[in-house]
């Protein structure tokens, strides 16, 4: 895989995981690498497209287990979602 293949990459990763400051890199380093905006774009769509698909059936799911069984309400706080969320 050459180099500016990994930067294209490497901008769908960031969107995907909504990691600015690794978005604007791998921009940076696309462009360095010689990809135009179409080929940048079309990395950037590729994971908004992963992402909705993900966040969608996520949201069905979640619909779903409301509908049959009854679910504590956990607020996030600074301690993240719960006792052992990392977030």
């Amino acid at each position: 895989m050459d180099a500016k293949v990994k930067e294209l990459v490497g901008i769908a990763a960031s969107v995907a995981a909504g990691c600015e400051t690794c978005l604007q890199t791998h921009i940076a380093g696309a462009r360095q690498q010689g990809a135009d905006q179409r080929e940048i774009q079309t990395a950037v769509n590729i994971a908004r497209a992963v992402r909705l698909q993900a966040a969608t059936r996520i949201d069905t799911l979640a619909t779903q287990m409301g509908q049959h069984d009854p679910v504590e309400l956990v607020m996030a706080s600074s301690g993240g979602c719960g006792p052992n969320c990392k977030c």
